[in-house]
């Protein structure tokens, strides 16, 4: 993969947090919908999509997080 964009070092910078780590507390965890994460980073909604993509996260990880917290 080339360089993170100049999007994701802002998000970097401004949280002090990797944006896929980011992204899936917010996404997977927190359960935040791709509209909610983008407001909060300033960012398009298109962009998150396109972030969870390029780290292959997806709704799917939301389902499977369930039965591990439950354990």
């Amino acid at each position: 993969m080339a360089g993170k964009s100049y999007a994701q070092e802002l998000v970097r910078k401004s949280t002090g947090r990797a944006v896929d780590e980011l992204l899936r507390e917010l996404y997977v965890e927190k359960k935040h919908s791709q509209e909610e994460i983008a407001r909060a980073l300033g960012v398009s909604r298109v962009t998150i999509a396109g972030w969870l993509a390029e780290y292959g996260i997806s709704r799917d990880d939301r389902d499977t997080l369930e039965p591990l917290v439950a354990a």
